[in-house]
């Protein structure tokens, strides 16, 4: 018995790696499985069809039609194909069926007079075997061209990357990797000399591998995150490489792999994928770690998390990127764990053309090598990296000259390197001819999340020459924070817990010269937990936040900016303040309500919504609630972005029609209705409610296609001869409508 059993999974198993692509254009690729997307993960392959629609294509092995779909949105037209290995095919954005599966549709669209339709088939209605034609590819649905999308879902309806089960690919090179960052995970961790994350670029040698710029000082618990991307010959898209390992110490330490995905895990996507960095316009970093706290998926190796805590050291890290093919890239490099150490600098004295310092380590005694000099305006700009001169060996520390042109009217910062390779923090030399009044000087305070915890930042306007330290003010205690001189004029907290803001009613600033001065800064913060639901308000207390129990998978100090300097709004009219929901470089796991109040004499404006700011859609449209009593638009969000309340009072375009207007047509030569439309705001909901399309007073079953905005209709036989009436109504998701009639005529 379990000999047959063996015998029968394994011809399973050869069934299922012997799929027939499905399309005869070439196995050519636009995206590939588990590529990062606004709403998630890329779940299968979008195959290019040579920019056309129209192609056939193919049941990749014998099976039966199991499920029909027509929608304006998401796959558009799309066949579910239920293979006889249990896997399910899906096919999506196809512009028509075959003939039997097209009428079946066709039935009951009338039947239920809607384009929209989801039918679920019986195994013996509509059988395909391999290679039977079951469709033609299209541009339907969300899609923003022509293209096949393509799944493999097992028997659960989760998704596995087509190209290892089922569909091969030719592929002879390997991925590519540009970047490589660190960041640090808590309050004792370092990368050069700093708490906060660190990218360096990586080079290429002449075996094609990639390795660091230069040996990394490292300490504390730490991730790493790559910037990487596979290719293919002949193609210049970029693809999401398939596994990652990481070795230490030539032993494999960690490693991820895109294999198996579901729908139910998009919004993890972005604990993957290193949110920071994509929030900072870095780009799509791979994170190679999981904190304890993020979304277990099964893209990680789920014995080991990934994250570095390496003993003191020098310690070799490899890291393997492959594809599907096993075609491999190899990044190599050094890392010395060392907690940073701090060094001591002293003006020695100066010539016509050159200054001279004294540069040493306060405690520690092994011998300083190298010293990296930088300038900066005395309003705190950073100008240029300094050459040195001359540099001569005292003991542990270094004598260093520098042109004098150089630094003049300038702030300097010192970093040095000892002969280990250990990082010093930074030191500053200025020269106080030009430095701010501590006592005036304006003082702006920053808060930014990370990984590790929150940092407070301090930037004075000008350069001071001042001690400046930091407070959290309780109701009953002061908390002193560390805080580190990273630049002339900027100071960082060392990454502070969530937690221990709880009770904080004022963060205090002290800069201490001649005379203290102390600088108090309003606490409009809260910290929201996992498990609970918070609500989060703006100090203007127009604009609140209220997080879900399972919005946050971690503890979070979230907050509310209003945004004086902002993204134009060109085609509305902005009625309340722009907020910054905070802090915008943390993912969401779910949504967040939000909600603005606005004042009473916009009470009987009608077209007033909430709108964040896209990036690169600009402002976008959120579905809202408006409750006048209250005088409060609410609505919810996937991400901590910029919000408003916008009035579009434009209403949607017509931009052209088939047929025209007084329009002359043969009876046999139209054969389609093409309606061409655009909105400046707030854009169409992809659903029949946002149009109706009549011809001579008879509603038709159209279709929408969102991202070229056309509404269209196929005639299924010619009109009749003489005159016709098509009458087009739009409404934007602002509830604004246009209504146009359009006089035709069939000889």
């Amino acid at each position: 018995m379990r000999i047959t059993l063996s015998i029968i999974l394994l011809n399973l198993s050869i069934l299922a790696q012997d799929y027939t692509w499905p399309t005869n254009l070439g196995k050519h690729l636009s995206s590939n499985f588990g590529e990062f997307r606004p709403t998630g993960y890329h779940q299968g392959l979008d195959m290019k069809t040579k920019g056309t629609i129209g192609h056939p294509v193919y049941a990749v092995s014998n099976g039966y039609i199991s499920r029909i779909v027509s929608n304006f949105s998401g796959f558009g037209r799309a066949l579910y194909l239920t293979l006889e290995d249990g896997q399910t095919a899906v096919y999506g954005h196809l512009s028509k069926f075959t003939p039997r599966l097209e009428d079946r549709l066709i039935e009951q669209q009338e039947k239920n007079q809607t384009y929209i339709t989801n039918i679920f088939l019986s195994p013996g209605e509509f059988q395909f075997e391999k290679g039977d034609v079951i469709g033609y590819s299209g541009n339907t649905g969300f899609s923003f061209g022509p293209h096949l999308h393509f799944e493999i879902r097992n028997k659960k309806g989760q998704t596995l990357n087509p190209l290892t089960s089922g569909l091969s690919q030719d592929d002879r090179l390997a991925p590519f990797i540009d970047e490589i960052s660190f960041t640090p995970l808590n309050n004792e961790s370092w990368v050069n000399g700093n708490q906060l994350p660190q990218k360096f670029r990586v080079f290429r040698d002449k075996k094609g591998n990639y390795n660091f710029p230069d040996t990394i000082n490292i300490a504390g618990e730490l991730g790493i995150s790559i910037k990487a991307y596979d290719k293919r010959q002949g193609a210049n898209n970029i693809y999401q490489p398939h596994k990652i390992e990481i070795y230490i110490n030539e032993k494999r330490f960690h490693s991820l792999e895109f294999e198996r995905l579901d729908y139910k895990w998009q919004s993890t996507a972005n604990y993957i994928n290193d949110y920071r960095n994509y929030r900072l316009n870095f780009g799509n970093f791979i994170k190679l770690y999981q904190n304890e706290y993020d979304p277990k998926v099964p893209i990680h190796n789920e014995v080991t998390d990934g994250i570095i805590d390496l003993s003191q050291g020098y310690h070799d890290i490899k890291i393997h990127v492959m594809d599907t093919q096993q075609n491999k890239r190899e990044l190599n490099g050094t890392v010395f764990v060392m907690d940073p150490f701090e060094i001591m600098i002293t003006k020695l004295g100066e010539t016509n053309k050159l200054v001279s310092f004294l540069i040493q380590p306060k405690s520690i005694t092994i011998p300083i090598e190298t010293i990296y000099a930088f300038s900066f305006t005395p309003y705190g700009f950073a100008d240029e990296k300094l050459e040195i001169e001359s540099s001569e060996k005292i003991e542990s520390g270094k004598i260093i000259t520098i042109n004098k042109q150089k630094i003049k009217r300038k702030a300097l910062q010192f970093i040095a390197q000892n002969a280990l390779g250990t990082r010093s923090k930074p030191i500053h030399w200025i020269d106080k001819n030009f430095t701010g009044d501590p006592l005036s000087v304006n003082v702006n305070m920053d808060i930014s999340h990370t990984e590790a915890g929150v940092y407070i930042q301090f930037q004075p306007e000008q350069v001071i020459d001042a001690e400046l330290s930091l407070r959290l003010k309780g109701k009953y205690k002061y908390t002193n924070i560390p805080i580190n001189q990273i630049q002339p004029s900027v100071y960082l907290s060392q990454p502070i817990s969530p937690e221990q803001f709880e009770n904080i009613i004022q963060i205090e600033s002290i800069l201490k010269s001649e005379i203290e001065r102390q600088i108090q800064f309003d606490f409009p913060y809260t910290v929201a937990k996992p498990e609970t639901s918070t609500t989060i308000i703006s100090t203007d207390t127009y604009c609140s936040i209220r997080s879900k129990k399972s919005s946050i998978v971690s503890p979070t100090l979230m907050w509310i900016e209003a945004v004086h300097k902002h993204a134009p709004i060109k085609n509305g009219n902005l009625i309340s303040r722009v907020y910054q929901l905070q802090p915008f470089e943390r993912p969401l796991l779910k949504p967040v309500n939000i909600a603005i109040r606005y004042k009473k004499k916009y009470n009987d404006r009608e077209k007033l919504h909430l709108y964040y700011y896209d990036q690169k859609e600009g402002w976008t449209f959120i579905p809202s609630e408006n409750n006048k009593e209250r005088n409060v638009i609410s609505g919810e969000v996937k991400q901590l972005d910029a919000i408003a309340i916008i009035e579009d009072k434009s209403p949607p375009l017509i931009l052209s029609t088939h047929p025209g207007n007084n329009g002359k047509y043969p009876s046999l030569e139209l054969n389609q209705f093409k309606i061409m439309i655009d909105d400046k705001l707030s854009g169409f909901d992809p659903n029949e409610s946002s149009f109706d399309l009549l011809l001579d007073n008879v509603p038709l079953i159209y279709t929408y296609q969102p991202k070229l905005k056309i509404i269209s209709f196929d005639l299924s036989r010619p009109l009749s001869i003489g005159d016709h009436t098509m009458q087009i109504i739009i409404r934007d998701q602002a509830g604004n409508k246009t209504n146009k009639s359009i006089g035709f005529s069939v000889y």
